[in-house]
């Protein structure tokens, strides 16, 4: 039986958080940039795992109109 770690988000929970669509999250899991447990059909990341993914980013490389303006 897999342990699932404390405090877990789904990723319709971590991409409404975030500003991303769960979508895109999961082409991230296959692409092993982000860092999740599937129990059922659910896919499950944390607070911890979402930030580690965030600070990997390179800015240059993500088009400049899907960049976050701020």
């Amino acid at each position: 039986m897999i342990r699932l770690p404390k405090g877990l988000l789904t990723l319709s929970e971590a991409a409404k958080k975030y500003g991303f669509n769960s979508g895109t999250l999961k082409d991230y899991i296959h692409r092993e940039r982000l860092e999740a447990v599937k129990k059922g059909r659910v896919w499950y990341t944390t607070d911890e795992a979402m930030k580690r993914y965030l600070r990997s980013r390179d800015i240059e490389k993500i088009p400049k109109r899907y960049r976050k303006k701020g």
